[in-house]
């Protein structure tokens, strides 16, 4: 899935693995790329992160993914923004993140548990700060959903593609207004 993204899509440094995660699972039924123990490995292990212990571990890195799924979506303007927050809390609760010194930088979020939620949760966290996280969205059509970064210049984009999503959906709108348009 990830591989064949346009470089459109990718976001600005650490992000892009907050995108790619959430474009791990393919809507509404596609490949999961985290679907087994085996593969959340290895996929984690891929991008350098901690993989999943056990079973658990994979099923809450999944319910992890669809949260940011949510907050991706209130991102493009959709969606409950407060809720998908809200959502966030057992995974803060699961995790340990601490401050650390970097030279070259000075303080900085790090995760101090080695599980991948918390690598991630750092990740959102100095995107908010660097004032990239509201460009980060999920497409507006309700059964794609697919991540992107929004690079356009006054940060309107609102569709994973024009060609397939907007285009469907413009063309959806056009046949309602041509509806009601009719006499009766």
């Amino acid at each position: 899935m990830t591989a064949a993204l346009p470089a459109a899509d990718r976001a600005p440094g650490a992000l892009e693995l907050v995108r790619r995660i959430v474009n791990t699972l393919e809507l509404p039924s596609g490949p999961d790329e985290l679907g087994t123990l085996e593969q959340a490995r290895a996929w984690c292990l891929s991008y350098g992160l901690a993989p999943p212990k056990d079973e658990r571990h994979v099923e809450l890195l999944r319910d992890f993914r669809e949260t940011l799924r949510e907050l991706l979506f209130a991102n493009n303007g959709e969606g409950d923004a407060p809720a998908a927050w809200e959502r966030m809390r057992p995974f803060l609760a699961s995790t340990r993140l601490g401050l650390a010194v970097n030279p070259s930088h000075g303080l900085e979020l790090m995760p101090e548990d080695k599980g991948p939620i918390a690598s991630l949760l750092a990740i959102v966290y100095e995107s908010q700060l660097l004032g990239t996280w509201p460009r980060l969205r999920a497409c507006r059509k309700l059964s794609c959903r697919f991540a992107y970064y929004d690079h356009t210049k006054n940060a309107s984009r609102a569709w994973c593609s024009m060609a397939t999503c907007g285009n469907r959906a413009k063309a959806q709108r056009r046949r309602q207004r041509e509806q009601l348009r009719r006499p009766l």
